[in-house]
Formats: structure tokens, sequence, C-alpha cells
């Protein structure tokens, strides 16, 4: 006999000198690494208290407004909104005016100019025909904006 047979072949003892890997170490091997969390620095949300003022859907109104804490319109405004609050457009909600206030949150259609001092988020299918200028902008997927849009720090006048 020319060749004597060992009990394991040259590949077998190749292959013993790697571990196989466990289901537990493939696992372990490519997680990921934990996220850094930071906490938002403003909320999209839309505020829950109260209107002091709502103009209802079906409703059409036409003059100059002012309101010291927020406004939420699901109808049609024509004219100019001033505030040192906040102002809320539903979906069905429709301004035809140049609107200068602290916050804004529009999911409506807008045509004139925004000028906002703290945050303006735009959602939905909302429509923007005019300028905008706001110091923290947040625009959901599918919103139109037409116009320029500027996001300036609070101190920079409007267009």
């Amino acid at each position: 006999m020319l060749f004597k047979k060992s009990g394991k072949s040259f590949l077998d003892k190749e292959i013993a000198g790697f571990e196989q890997p466990t289901p537990r170490t493939l696992a372990t091997a490519f997680t990921p690494p934990d996220p850094v969390l930071e906490e938002p620095t403003f909320r999209e949300e839309e505020p829950e208290e109260i209107p002091d003022a709502y103009i209802g859907p079906g409703v059409s109104l036409k003059g100059d407004l002012e309101f010291p804490n927020l406004l939420r319109i699901d109808g049609k405004f024509e004219g100019t909104v001033q505030s040192s609050g906040r102002i809320i457009v539903g979906p069905e909600g429709h301004v035809i005016a140049n609107l200068k206030l602290k916050e804004a949150f529009i999911s409506g259609k807008i045509e004139g100019d925004i000028f906002v001092e703290d945050r303006l988020v735009l959602r939905g299918r909302a429509e923007i025909y005019g300028n905008v200028t706001a110091p923290v902008v947040s625009v959901d997927e599918g919103v139109t904006i037409v116009g320029q849009l500027c996001v300036s720090t609070k101190n920079s006048n409007p267009l």
C-alpha cells in the first residue's frame, strides 16, 4: 500500500481551524451601533389648545384679522393676518392674505407672503403661492411652494 489513509483529509484539517459561526455570533457581529437619539428642538404637532377664533368649512370672510393666541381656518379668508400668536390652516382652508405671525401650521392653501417669527410647519398637500420667511421650516413630502423660501434668523425683516 502506497498511501496510508488518515482519519481526516487535508481539507477537513483546514476547515477545523475555522470556527463555524453560530446564529448568535452572526447576529452580534453585524449589529449596527445604537443610534444617538437627539430630542427635536421643536415639535411639529398642532397646538392642542382651543383656538381663540375659528373659521369653519363653508364660511368665507374678508377683512383684517388680529388675534392674541390661536386661530384655526378650515374655510376661506381674504385680507391680512397679523398676530403675536399662531395659526392653523386645515386641509380645506384657503387663505388669500399676507401672514405675519409667531408660528404657522399649514395643511391647506395660502395665496400671499408668509413671515413667521418662530417656525413654519407645512403638512400634507399644503400649497403656498407666495414668498416665505421663517427661521425654522418643516416641509412634508407633497407640499407645493411657488415663490421664494428664505430660512433666516429671527432678526430678519420680511420680504
